[in-house]
């Protein structure tokens, strides 16, 4: 079987070019986010309350007024 190669193993590169492509990665992020940004947060959203809901430890935090021991 032949060995598996690193996909993110990056050349080397001018600053420039380097800049550049983290400039138009973080565009792309961006408008990424803003277009499905409803949908991101209803996943997520929806991905907590079901770990919340099946977490055996969680629970409500004690009253305030409770003493600690």
């Amino acid at each position: 079987m032949t060995e598996d190669t690193d996909p993110f193993a990056f050349p080397d590169m001018p600053d420039e070019a380097v800049v550049a492509i983290d400039q138009v990665l973080e565009a792309f992020n961006h408008r990424f986010q803003h277009h499905y940004g409803l949908q991101l947060y209803r996943w997520y959203h929806a991905v907590a309350e079901r770990e919340a809901y099946t977490d055996p430890t969680h629970s409500r935090p004690p009253p305030l007024n409770d003493p600690p021991f």
